[in-house]
């Protein structure tokens, strides 16, 4: 997961065709998630994602960020998957 969200934050800053490969794991992650907080961290930077691949912007860049910080916040609490 922690590789996963560094090639996340990687794409807000340089823009590589990589970006629906990395949200189909999001995805996967998101759907396996079984706490709440990661899950919900998750589905909102699965929707960041997805609004930066289709219309990438400083603003999307921005929410990609803050949703990726997040799910790192919710992972460091403890919940959800091994890092």
């Amino acid at each position: 997961m922690e590789q996963l969200l560094k090639q996340v934050e990687k794409g807000t800053q340089v823009r590589h065709s990589g970006g629906d490969r990395v949200l189909d794991e999001l995805k996967l992650h998101r759907d396996r998630a079984t706490n709440t907080d990661l899950r919900s961290a998750l589905t909102w930077l699965c929707n960041a994602q997805t609004r930066l691949l289709s219309s990438p912007s400083t603003a999307h860049s921005r929410e990609v960020l803050l949703a990726s910080y997040e799910v790192n916040r919710v992972l460091a609490t403890g919940a959800g998957t091994p890092r």
